[in-house]
């Protein structure tokens, strides 16, 4: 049964707890209200340790991801101090070859038209 629907990227700690072997939690922020919240739980079979660990490789992964994705598609992301928010810049879309030609084409036009 799902307990919580979290998204791994909203992650930002992750740990066992020092007192209880079975207990880990993690602090993220809340995708609706964005307040950070912190999730305990208690783990069935598993050490809080070992599902602490699984949690910080999924985060860890989806980061790199991430960043790749950026970086190959000149995605940018800003962020505003006054008013708190991020600006993305780009896109993640893929053009298709018909799509590329076409802005190539509009492109090519441009200094024509100055």
């Amino acid at each position: 049964d799902l307990i919580v629907d979290q998204t791994i990227e909203k992650v930002s700690f992750c740990a066992p707890d020092r007192n209880f072997d079975r207990a880990f939690s993690y602090i993220c922020r809340d995708g609706t209200t964005r307040r950070w919240m912190c999730h305990c739980f208690m783990a069935v079979k598993d050490t809080g340790e070992r599902l602490s660990h699984a949690v910080g490789c999924a985060f860890a992964a989806c980061l790199e991801r991430k960043q790749k994705r950026e970086k190959e598609c000149g995605v940018t992301a800003t962020f505003d101090a006054s008013r708190t928010t991020f600006t993305r810049e780009g896109s993640f879309r893929v053009t298709t070859a018909t799509e590329q030609a076409e802005r190539e084409e509009i492109m090519r036009q441009m200094p024509d038209a100055k």
